[in-house]
């Protein structure tokens, strides 16, 4: 089936990350020109629409690779610097690689899953049990008041990095029920005036983030350290680094942080 999509563009994904043209800085590379280059063995590919994203490996090392014009880079790398239309369509090839390389066997009989190219589901041959694509629903909220913002940062984060609080979703819970959970369980705080920002995919590994906005009832932060190492309030005029743009988190943060401004001007 592959061989009749060979005159389109693809998301190329090897077990290290995705593979860019150096000079353009573009993930998004012609099928044929590109396999027959870079000498690759796919092992899976699905065709969305316009999206077909592949999951490959390739026979050259990583300097046969970069005189090719071709590096690998690391999916979240890639996903900053490509372009703005194309992020979304990023995003959602290379949730369907992680599901795909997750979900090789049935979970109710441990029979080999047989996966379709054009469709988001596979079917066991033994049971016939269909299994799409895993979603962890997650809520963040963000913590306002006068010309501050709440924000704290997980051990994980990269240096100097804040943001906003985020937790799973859990069984039986609402998404409302879930942001006061988190942020009383992380910061001791009760919330209130909670507020729907949006959401977003975010395939690492595989969320649905729900963002809010909300007030505290009192500013005297509890930070529990088995989830958190620091929180704080920020003046919106003096932030600390913070997530990239194009997360949700990022965009949450900007929205409120302009609001904040706007309703307290400088004197």
């Amino acid at each position: 089936m592959l061989e009749n999509h060979l005159s389109d563009f693809g998301f190329f994904f090897t077990p290290l990350g995705i593979i860019v043209d150096v000079k353009a800085n573009n993930p998004f590379l012609p099928l044929a020109l590109t396999i027959e280059a870079l000498s690759l063995t796919v092992d899976a590919f699905h065709v969305d629409g316009s999206i077909i994203s592949l999951e490959c490996q390739s026979a050259l090392t990583d300097e046969a690779l970069l005189a090719q014009g071709f590096q690998v880079l690391d999916v979240k790398t890639a996903l900053i610097s490509a372009e703005q239309a194309m992020q979304p369509q990023l995003l959602r090839a290379y949730h369907w690689i992680s599901w795909d390389r997750q979900s090789k066997y049935c979970g109710r009989c441990g029979s080999l899953l047989e996966s379709a190219f054009n469709v988001t589901e596979k079917k066991c041959p033994s049971c016939n049990l269909s299994i799409f694509p895993k979603f962890s629903p997650a809520v963040m909220v963000l913590i306002y008041r006068e010309k501050e913002i709440l924000l704290a940062r997980s051990p994980h984060f990269r240096e100097g990095m804040y943001s906003v609080i985020a937790g799973f979703i859990d069984i039986g819970e609402t998404a409302e029920q879930a942001a006061h959970r988190e942020v009383m369980e992380e910061l001791g705080l009760k919330i209130v005036d909670l507020e729907y920002f949006s959401s977003q995919p975010w395939p690492f590994p595989d969320s649905l983030m729900i963002a809010f906005k909300a007030k505290a009832i009192n500013g005297d932060i509890k930070i529990d350290p088995n989830e958190i190492e620091d929180a704080g309030w920020f003046s919106i005029d003096e932030l600390p680094t913070l997530p990239i743009k194009l997360s949700i988190a990022r965009q949450l943060i900007d929205s409120v942080c302009a609001e904040l401004k706007l309703s307290h001007p400088p004197n």
